[in-house]
């Protein structure tokens, strides 16, 4: 027994030093992976990549051919995330990720937003898969850059300059955002989030004085709306004044018929429910 003992330690024994010896000590990658971020306005710009060095080759025309899809990088395609819907060369490219490929040239290389983003290098390219191509004219700089390296520069709260230094190029695009749009529909949504709490209230038999505060702020930030007024009208009923609800629900009416939209039809019952009540109920 005490010999199997021994034999079953000196075998684990053997496993461990082996499994040890062939991991060994992590070493330098070649092309080490880099990561770069940038918010500007209500937009993030990410790149995931991997960073090769010149190391003395003939990068361009060389190591690299000229008019041949490249996933600018090493490794793994290089990968550009948009949080938000952006406008690249004039064309709008939806809020997700995607291959970044470019085609170097003498003078002019071609940028590629490519929705196959999940890949090893170029190989399995395909141009069905192109969301957008534009060309870029490259600088040439009199440093070298060893280690290709991409930087992104906020200009504005709407635009952010994408650049990639390797070598001796220097390549720029713009990509934009509309983030005054997008703070508008934010404001927007700010309403309706008053509005609804304001409903909430009048339903639940909250605080009313609340309730009126809100779906006012709401009203402040759209008079147009047919649902603010509509949600002032029945705070107010709420609060038994019923004359200033009536103003209230005739304007509801007034605007949802002239929206005549999905979103009135859907409140329509509801309104003119509402407004045969305030006839019907004494005035103050």
């Amino acid at each position: 027994m005490k010999k199997i003992n021994i034999l079953l330690l000196t075998a684990f024994a053997a496993v461990t030093v082996s499994q040890a010896s062939a991991q060994g000590p992590k070493l330098p990658a070649a092309s080490p992976a880099a990561s770069v971020k940038q918010t500007f306005g209500l937009t993030d710009i990410t790149i995931d990549y991997s960073s090769p060095g010149v190391k003395g080759r003939t990068i361009w025309g060389g190591l690299i051919p000229y008019d041949s899809v490249w996933r600018t990088g090493a490794n793994a395609a290089t990968v550009i995330n948009f949080s938000t819907n952006v406008m690249i060369s004039g064309t709008k490219v939806k809020a997700g990720k995607y291959a970044l490929f470019t085609i170097p040239g003498r003078d002019m290389w071609t940028v590629i937003i490519n929705s196959g983003y999940d890949q090893w290098g170029a190989f399995g390219y395909q141009k069905s898969m192109d969301v957008l191509r534009f060309t870029v004219k490259p600088e040439m700089t009199n440093d070298v850059k060893e280690h290709m390296a991409f930087y992104l520069d906020p200009t504005s709260d709407s635009t952010c300059n994408v650049t990639l230094r390797w070598e001796k190029v220097r390549l720029t695009f713009e990509v934009k955002a509309s983030t005054l749009i997008m703070l508008q529909k934010g404001f927007d949504n700010m309403g309706n989030t008053y509005a609804n709490a304001a409903n909430y209230y009048v339903d639940n038999k909250l605080d009313l004085n609340k309730a009126e505060q809100w779906a006012k702020m709401a009203l402040d930030m759209d008079k147009t709306s047919f649902y603010y007024n509509y949600v002032v009208a029945k705070v107010m009923q709420a609060k038994g004044d019923n004359k200033e609800a009536l103003k209230y629900a005739e304007e509801s009416k007034k605007l949802g018929e002239a929206a005549n939209n999905d979103f009135y039809h859907e409140f329509k019952g509801r309104v003119e429910k509402l407004l045969a009540e305030l006839n019907a109920a004494p005035k103050k």
